[in-house]
């Protein structure tokens, strides 16, 4: 997975602060072609919305939005060799290393720090071209967060990672099609809620849960194959 816009992104919060977020609530972002960057990056807002839709290949979208609380992410590729990733939150904490093992050459990820604290908070990747080798990332912290990827393909990846800091509601949900598909959710905190739908041949789907009141379902239907894990505590 490509990591240059989001590392690009938490570079310039760190160095200019809030100060230098942007002042619109609304932010939209539209490419086609190949090759292409986007980021979007929306700090201290109630209601925020952004959304990046690229088309082609190779492309790269980050949304990057802090403090906030009532705000909707959204990012579709139509294409291949794309990459998506959307961080939502509050406080930069520290940054952790997400297992993908498994035997489509998997090992570690490296996920960036989190932002603690929003609320509300609601983050959709859509990759439905039928390509291949597209990677979807997201990242929530806070209270109340729901995130969805759905991707349709072959080697294609899809992460979720969640920290739930309040006692509300708390949901990840990833939906693949194609062959040879990866996906990850890591949850912890409370009321969680995982779902990971597979649909074909050589798949492989890992939960893992830590908290109270936690539920997770793993569907994999229509081919061979495929693995599944799931990790309570």
């Amino acid at each position: 997975m490509s990591i240059k816009l989001s590392a690009l992104a938490i570079g310039i919060t760190l160095a200019y602060g809030a100060t230098a977020a942007m002042a619109a609530d609304e932010a939209s972002i539209y490419q086609q072609g190949w090759f292409n960057d986007a980021s979007v990056e929306q700090y201290d807002n109630s209601g925020a919305v952004a959304s990046i839709s690229q088309s082609g290949f190779g492309n790269d979208g980050v949304i990057l939005q802090q403090r906030v609380t009532n705000s909707l992410a959204a990012i579709t590729q139509d294409g291949s060799a794309g990459t998506a990733t959307i961080n939502q939150g509050g406080q930069l904490g520290v940054g952790q290393w997400v297992r993908t093992g498994g035997h489509h050459g998997g090992g570690w990820q490296y996920v960036p720090g989190q932002w603690s604290n929003g609320v509300n908070q609601t983050a959709h990747i859509e990759q439905k071209s039928g390509g291949y080798s597209n990677d979807a990332w997201i990242t929530q912290t806070g209270s109340n967060v729901d995130a969805i990827i759905v991707q349709d393909g072959v080697l294609n990846t899809a992460g979720i990672v969640q920290h739930g800091t309040g006692g509300a509601h708390n949901e990840g949900t990833i939906d693949q099609r194609g062959k040879y598909n990866d996906a990850y959710i890591t949850q912890n905190g409370s009321n969680l809620v995982a779902n990971i739908s597979q649909r074909g041949m050589g798949h492989e789907a890992t939960v893992q849960q830590t908290g109270s009141d936690k539920l997770a379902t793993v569907s994999q239907s229509n081919g061979y194959r495929n693995v599944a894990y799931i990790n309570q505590r």
